[in-house]
């Protein structure tokens, strides 16, 4: 039994310790995961081939205008590999990277197809291959240009080409075509970008062979500091009462420049809704409006501020200014501190309190976000 345990205690430090091994390796031909990547643009070329441009700041574009000359050196620096190229039968994917100091590393990887595929041509059967090449280009960007964008003031900046190609020889003859779609990029960025109908991309208007995930190519989540709308419901306690009630405002997000951090002042206006029978006993609706200030604060996810965050620091303040019936002493406040959130449902500590923290009352809010 105890030999069983070693054993199986060594195949799971080996497993791990080859997975951490892998995990390093990829991440040595990978732009570092501190790095935001603000821009990306996907261009169509021909046959199906297409590229992808992704930058830290959209003023780096200007770097990569001459993507013919970059091309040519990158086809003379991988002369090595031509006759790994060879097989027609087989997907290749070549990373190219050069670091701050001008050094350049390559990995060439092939790949076997999982299946068979066959092309009948005049009647003879032919093998074919179905997976696309890959190159990657990724390189640090000597002495950039000064950034347009919200970015970090002390990393390195970073840009990334990815083709996909039936065949890596048919990189050569695409450093022109590359460099003028750039130049369109540059020259009409601030033009329309339509929806691609069917998707959620857009296309440049008047060049539909450059698409982005969103206008002027703006990754998800890269726009720094932005306004959210936001709409809850909820149900709080009230001393014995049970009062439902909606939050309708806003939010203002604010991160800071390495997008790790991030704080969010925000304004809700919350009617809370009280029902009881009136004299004549008829069900009545009693209307009690708080105006709320809210704040939240903590550190960001995947360097993506949409994403939902761990708070440390979460504090909301109430003030009732219209009152019906009498179930809200007048000069009511609400004070809620610290929030316990499970996807876009969330749950508030809370103290009703009136006269500087006279008659104060505990309670839970309960709140759902759409």
């Amino acid at each position: 039994m105890k030999k069983t345990i070693c054993l199986l205690m060594l195949a799971i430090s080996i497993t791990a310790n080859l997975c951490a091994q892998s995990n390093k390796s990829e991440k040595a031909f990978e732009v570092p995961e501190d790095i935001v990547i603000n821009r990306r643009f996907i261009i169509s070329l021909d046959k199906g081939n297409k590229v992808t441009i992704e930058l830290t700041d959209i003023n780096d574009i200007e770097r990569i205008a001459n993507v013919d000359s970059l091309l040519e050196v990158f086809l003379t620096d991988i002369t090595g590999l031509k006759d790994s190229l060879a097989d027609p039968l087989t997907s290749k994917r070549i990373d190219y990277i050069t670091d701050a100091e001008g050094r350049k590393k390559i990995r060439f990887q092939q790949f076997q197809a999982k299946g068979a595929s066959f092309l009948i041509n005049n009647g003879e059967l032919a093998s074919l291959r179905t997976e696309q090449d890959t190159i990657n280009i990724i390189s640090v960007i000597d002495n950039p240009p000064k950034a347009l964008d919200k970015i970090s003031l002390h990393r390195a900046r970073y840009y990334h080409l990815t083709f996909y190609l039936n065949d890596i020889s048919e990189l050569n003859g695409y450093g022109e075509l590359v460099r003028q779609k750039i130049h369109t990029i540059q020259t009409h960025i601030n033009d329309r970008w339509p929806i691609v109908l069917g998707s959620g991309n857009h296309y440049l208007k008047g060049e539909p062979s450059i698409v982005s995930g969103a206008p002027k190519g703006f990754v998800q989540g890269s726009h720094g500091d932005f306004l959210v709308l936001n709409f809850m419901v909820n149900v709080q306690n009230y001393k014995n009462y049970f009062v439902p009630s909606f939050s309708l405002g806003a939010k203002l997000v604010l991160t800071n420049r390495d997008r790790t951090f991030k704080w969010e002042p925000g304004l809700f206006w919350e009617p809370h809704f009280n029902f009881a029978r009136d004299l004549q006993g008829k069900l009545k609706t009693y209307r009690n409006d708080f105006l709320t200030l809210t704040y939240g604060q903590g550190g960001i996810p995947d360097h993506d501020p949409r994403k939902d965050f761990s708070f440390s620091a979460v504090l909301s303040l109430g003030y009732l200014v219209h009152r019906e019936g009498e179930y809200f002493d007048k000069q009511t406040f609400r004070l809620g501190a610290g929030k316990f959130a499970v996807r876009k449902t969330t749950i508030e500590p809370s103290l009703y309190f009136n006269n500087f923290f006279k008659g104060v009352t505990p309670g839970i809010k309960i709140s759902q976000y759409f």
